[in-house]
């Protein structure tokens, strides 16, 4: 990085810009310098405005659950439960319902309510 002495940054921001650096380069292809000076900028951001709070990071089990039943929703073709049952560790049940539910959403996406 141009000119940047980490050596007396914050250990768990110092990790963080390592970290997601390193999945920068594997996911979008930057090089890797630009990668960690494009994640540093962000690490400042979150250093400058909310260093010094109580800062709750959120495990997210929603938004993770959300978008595997989004990918198995993307793999049913209409008889495949057990399967997808199997794959995911879920009940058949479980996954009529998780099906059923990314449906409807999906209705209401491209279907919208007469009086919205």
């Amino acid at each position: 990085m141009n000119n940047i002495d980490l050596s007396r940054y914050p250990e768990v921001l110092s990790d963080l810009i390592d970290k997601a650096a390193e999945q920068i380069v594997l996911q979008l292809a930057l090089a890797p310098d630009t990668a960690k000076q494009s994640v540093y900028i962000v690490t400042e951001i979150i250093r400058r405005d909310w260093s010094g709070s109580n800062l709750y990071l959120a495990k997210g089990l929603a938004y993770d659950i959300q978008n595997r039943d989004r990918e198995m929703y993307g793999e049913f073709t209409g008889g495949n439960h057990k399967q997808l049952a199997d794959k995911y560790e879920l009940t058949v049940r479980q996954v009529y319902d998780r099906l059923a539910r990314i449906a409807e959403e999906e209705f209401k996406r491209r279907q919208p309510g007469l009086f919205e």
